[in-house]
């Protein structure tokens, strides 16, 4: 099990260059003399987030209640709102952002056997990075993000999502040509996702190329069919041993990055009635399927009451409180698993992906069936990995699933991509990013987006105020590209 190194070196050495991540940003001093793996380690932890409070209101708040996900009922007030998106942009950009850069800059003048290799694996990690927050904002700083010090440049442009998308898979393509040729790394344990694993490396590589090619199939598609043909024949994850993911300790106390972000916003925030949607609850419940009992629970174990409407956040007439279900995996009231991993991409995404491009343009074996087969199954298995005494959901019941429900070629991208949508539960990122780019599931607007967005879900985040303060001319000129700055705005692949 890949568990986390509890550096306090990392502690000491970054927290005491200055008073806080700001003043890192404008003189690290020593910071870009660390080893290359205690930045990586660093730089993989906070790629999770540095604050539960973070990923509390972008994550649980915004993103997993907008692809309804979650419910939460003391969080009305935040939901399809303009507020508190900005917590994502303002804690990547200093502390993952920033130390890549560094990390990137060292290690390519660095004169040690191991550097190619190194350097491939942090550009995989710095296309996780911002892809990431390119899928929320858009237009974002990239070419000249993280140079404040190294290059003067305080004040950076921001690049149109566009040309971020098309850089990151020509990233992604080099790092796994390097990764392919056999040469080792010299992370080692301080790799948090592979342990120094360049094959898995390469797998992931190859895994996030497919993603973002997906992305891109409304906007070009033949770009899409291009890099994903490329993904594919690269050498996709095979299994659920490949899982990009990153394993927390068992740490309670710990409010910082070594404890899951997740399982701190849902275990601080009990009283909330942080639970479970009635849209994503209802779809399981009618097809019988076995998540159900693994993922959620009421108070007494229970998970056949009726539950609290998705598209109603204050209708309480399908239950009483307690009987609208737990998150068992993160906690809230029910089960408390401080040591959950946090997953990036999983093996189930991929075999989605592949199923889906198969249904598109007949790639890789042009089996659609057999991988959405593949996807489910791997989708039901790897909820073991949570630990704890999560139920493992047996063959015979994946099976039983399978056959209760079978594919239909006639609505494949419907199922695909609906079946993703419960795969990737906890990120909430990427559920939104996919339910954007393909339109399923098709939801149904809260009651209360009447009157905050005009009936609509949201398409993106805004700018954070900072930005505006901090760098207004870059900020305008990137609202001015995109044609807004609104929670409506669309990015470049989310065309309708």
């Amino acid at each position: 099990m890949k568990k986390i190194l509890i550096l306090l070196a990392v502690v000491a050495i970054f927290g005491s260059c200055d008073e806080g991540f700001d003043e890192l940003n404008v003189n690290p001093t020593t910071a870009t003399d660390l080893d290359p793996s205690t930045k990586l380690t660093y730089i993989q932890l906070y790629t999770g987030g540095s604050s539960y409070v973070a990923t509390l209101f972008y994550d649980v708040i915004h993103l997993m209640q907008n692809v309804q996900h979650l419910n939460a009922t003391s969080y009305v007030s935040f939901l399809y709102q303009e507020g508190s998106t900005n917590h994502f942009f303002e804690e990547q950009y200093p502390n993952t952002v920033k130390n890549l850069i560094d990390l990137e800059t060292a290690l390519a003048s660095s004169e040690s056997s191991t550097a190619e290799v190194d350097l491939a694996i942090a550009s995989v990690q710095k296309v996780l990075i911002f892809s990431r927050i390119t899928d929320l904002y858009g237009d974002i700083p990239y070419t000249e993000a993280g140079l404040g010090y190294i290059e003067g440049i305080r004040f950076p442009t921001y690049d149109s999502q566009s040309d971020i998308y098309f850089s990151m898979l020509e990233t992604l393509d080099s790092a796994a040509t390097v990764l392919s040729a056999g040469g080792e790394s010299s992370y080692g344990s301080a790799d948090l996702l592979y342990g120094g694993d360049t094959t898995k490396w390469k797998k992931f590589a190859n895994s996030l190329m497919l993603r973002l090619a997906m992305r891109m199939v409304k906007v070009d598609n033949s770009a899409a069919q291009e890099w994903a043909t490329k993904a594919i024949s690269g050498g996709v994850m095979s299994s659920n041993d490949d899982i990009a993911y990153v394993q927390y300790e068992d740490n309670a106390d710990d409010s910082g990055p070594n404890v899951n972000p997740l399982t701190k916003s849902f275990s601080s925030r009990a009283d909330a009635q942080l639970k479970i949607s009635a849209t994503l609850m209802d779809y399981m419940k009618d097809r019988n399927d076995p998540r159900v009992s693994v993922l959620f629970s009421t108070i007494d174990g229970d998970t056949s009451f009726d539950l609290q409407s998705g598209q109603d956040i204050n209708d309480d007439t399908r239950g009483t409180a307690n009987s609208k279900p737990n998150i068992n995996i993160f906690g809230g009231s029910g089960i408390v698993i401080y040591d959950a991993p946090l997953f990036y991409q999983t093996y189930a995404e991929v075999e989605f992906m592949v199923a889906e491009a198969a249904e598109r343009w007949g790639l890789g074996d042009g089996d659609v069936e057999a991988h959405y087969n593949a996807g489910v199954t791997a989708a039901m298995d790897y909820l073991s990995m949570y630990g704890n005494g999560v139920v493992s959901i047996t063959a015979d019941q994946i099976n039983t699933y399978l056959e209760a429900n079978p594919f239909d070629e006639s609505q494949a991208l419907k199922m695909i991509n609906e079946q993703y949508w419960i795969a990737t539960f906890g990120n909430g990122i990427e559920t939104f990013s996919n339910w954007k780019r393909s339109g399923y599931p098709e939801l149904v607007a809260a009651d209360v987006a009447d009157l905050l967005t005009g009936g609509e879900i949201p398409r993106r985040f805004p700018y954070p105020s900072s930005e505006e303060l901090n760098n207004p001319d870059a900020v305008a000129a990137a609202i001015a590209a995109q044609g807004g700055d609104g929670l409506l705005d669309r990015t470049w692949w989310d065309v309708e």
